[in-house]
């Protein structure tokens, strides 16, 4: 008997049998467009499978499949068991978004994948049957911590379909900084890098309820919903702020002027941004107010998972006051940990709360202990200036950089990964509680490299060892449009995040299959050959890509990236898959965009300013037209600012 019946098996939990009932919705949904046929989905009316049922449910409300420890039920932790019992099949998940993740799965053994955001990223075969697992499928995620965090210049529909993506790839947390997006919502609707598709922005009310869009399909899926990180300073004073607007200092409350930091002489904000100012965290009033207004908020948003308590978002702010003196900042942060933990324990039961070592805040607190007795702090280390040109873990990255804590609003921007490294260790000497790696490898340096490949060779050596430096997974700090060129760095991501024992290799030539077909190993060479063109040579990957080669170089360039767009081009129109005809496509644009690059260096090399001016003003162009088809895969604020203007002169 084949199967014909989706039952899902109720957890007791109203919300997990939202998630579970999605579950299965999807199943179904994607059995009929792989095969045609219809599976009929419903609440299972007794405890027991029947014949030509499909059953999906926690793993403690279903049987263990044969030979295999059962899974355990957990809220955090993720994982899944797909297996097949005569006619009848089961998937059973240690969470609700487990047993989702485990549909995905199911799916993707079928011959589904979900390269990209949207129908366009995914490769549907057209099946005759059904098969269920020959034997048990039994997989359990490596790392707690797997999402991703809103930035760049996004839609409503971008976000929409990221967050779909996340789940699709086992991803598990959606992160939405500030108290709405509207930042990263208007950076797309004002479009002041294509001002010729410039609509109106959105107010803090609009922002919201698009917000409360994503969240609800978060929850629809199960995610893991967080929230904030900095602008809890200024909040303290009554100027809370989504995102790094400024504003005049004169617009301080005076009840509220002597919570800012005291700073060469003065409190004030600093350089006019709210979130950017420090707060004087010995004057008590100012503590108070700081923990208070985030307890308050976490009892008003029953619907966040996990609040960022970050401070501000800039350096050399900290307070100078006699008092504040006494400790360090790193001191008087851990004196906010542990009153924010104890009261959020006593209000918010269940909820959890990430302090971010970043900044000043890289070197661990010496005075003043961290109390984890309620288990409800997660530590999050954000090494923003590393290289990503090494893993994190590679010794001989920066390790000449001195360890001493600076002096007082001396701090400068180390660039080395080993420092980070021992700053790490220190970290976690003073906290052993859950963490995560916050990392911005698809933030900036996706742009600057021209590519994503050399990126997702980094993402995989981090992950094989972020684990045994106390850190327990990544958030990536990112555009949620970085699918370009390949996408191979987000499926890197993803996949390792949940498996980092795949060899990489194995891993890239499997998503190129996927994404490319039968042009995978054209699409391959091209990939290889432009990060090579791309390499100047400098291992840190700072220089700009093009800066310093020859002009024999250049126009080797040159010839292989019009001959390889005009080849990328057919096979695109040739494909017979949507999504890989799409992916072709992509890496076709990709060559037109960096022709232009290209010229403007040839430009250069000539002596003609002017012409390599035009050149990159060209590939502006270029970008910005093209932004209306793919924008769901590629940033064009970012792509402008940071792959095409750092080569103007």
């Amino acid at each position: 008997m084949a199967i014909s019946h989706v039952r899902w098996v109720s957890s007791g939990s109203r919300d997990d049998d939202a998630v579970l009932a999605y579950a299965g919705r999807q199943l179904a949904a994607y059995v009929r467009k792989l095969s045609g046929q219809r599976w009929d989905v419903r609440r299972a009316s007794r405890l027991g499978g029947a014949a030509g049922e499909f059953r999906l449910g926690l793993a403690d409300r279903l049987p263990a499949p044969p030979g295999v420890t059962p899974l355990q039920p957990a809220p955090w932790d993720d994982g899944f068991a797909i297996w097949a019992d005569g006619d009848s099949a089961y998937i059973a998940g240690r969470n609700a978004r487990s047993v989702l993740f485990g549909v995905y799965a199911f799916l993707e053994s079928l011959g589904v994948r979900f390269l990209r955001p949207g129908r366009k990223g995914e490769v549907l075969p057209r099946l005759e049957a059904i098969a269920l697992p020959a034997s048990p499928i039994v997989e359990q995620a490596e790392y707690r911590h797997r999402g991703l965090c809103i930035e760049g210049a996004v839609s409503l529909e971008h976000c929409l379909g990221t967050i779909d993506w996340c789940a699709k790839k086992r991803l598990n947390t959606v992160f939405l900084q500030f108290f709405s997006s509207r930042y990263f919502y208007n950076q797309w609707y004002e479009r002041a890098y294509n001002p010729k598709y410039a609509q109106p922005g959105l107010t803090d009310e609009q922002a919201l309820a698009y917000d409360d869009r994503l969240i609800a399909a978060m929850k629809q899926r199960g995610l893991i919903f967080h929230r904030v990180g900095h602008s809890w300073t200024s909040a303290a004073f009554d100027m809370p702020r989504s995102g790094w607007v400024k504003a005049s200092s004169d617009e301080i409350k005076p009840e509220f002027r002597r919570f800012p930091a005291l700073v060469n002489g003065e409190r004030k904000l600093f350089g006019d941004v709210p979130i950017n100012t420090e707060l004087c965290y010995s004057y008590q009033p100012a503590f108070d107010r700081f923990v208070n207004n985030v307890v308050t908020y976490v009892e008003q948003h029953p619907e966040l998972d996990v609040v960022h308590v970050w401070l501000s978002d800039a350096v050399n702010n900290k307070c100078e006051c006699e008092e504040c003196r006494r400790l360090s900042i790193s001191d008087w942060y851990a004196k906010v940990i542990n009153a924010l933990s104890q009261k959020l324990h006593e209000r918010a039961p269940g909820k959890r709360f990430v302090f971010l070592c970043y900044f000043e805040l890289l070197w661990a607190p010496q005075e003043v202990a961290i109390d984890d007795q309620y288990g409800n702090a997660i530590m999050m280390f954000a090494p923003i200036s590393r290289c990503y040109g090494h893993s994190l873990f590679d010794p001989s990255c920066g390790s000449e950089e001195p360890d001493a804590r600076p002096a007082l609003n001396q701090f400068v921007q180390p660039t080395g990964n080993a420092f980070l490294v021992r700053r790490l260790a220190d970290w976690r000497r003073a906290f052993q509680g859950d963490s995560f790696d916050f990392d911005y490898h698809l933030m900036w340096a996706i742009w600057r490299q021209n590519t994503d490949t050399a990126l997702a060779r980094v993402y995989h050596e981090d992950l094989q060892q972020l684990k045994e430096h106390g850190l327990n997974g990544i958030i990536s700090c990112q555009s949620f449009r970085a699918f370009y060129p390949s996408g191979l760095a987000m499926a890197t991501l993803a996949d390792a995040l949940w498996n980092p024992s795949q060899p990489f290799e194995e891993l890239r030539g499997r998503y190129l299959l996927d994404a490319y077909g039968s042009d995978a190993a054209f699409a391959d060479e091209y990939l290889s050959r432009v990060e090579g063109y791309l390499d100047t040579g400098d291992e840190h990957k700072r220089t700009v890509p093009f800066a310093n080669a020859s002009a024999a170089q250049l126009d080797e360039c040159a010839a292989f990236l019009r001959q390889s767009e005009e080849e990328l081009s057919r096979r695109s129109q040739a494909a017979a898959d949507p999504a890989q005809a799409l992916s072709l496509e992509l890496l076709a644009h990709h060559a037109y965009l960096l022709q232009y690059l290209v010229a403007a260096h040839q430009a250069r090399l000539a002596g003609s300013q002017a012409r390599a001016e035009r050149q990159v003003e060209r590939a502006t162009a270029f970008l910005q037209r093209t932004e209306a088809r793919y924008s769901p895969f590629l940033d064009t604020m970012l792509a402008i600012n940071w792959s095409v203007k750092p080569h103007a002169w």
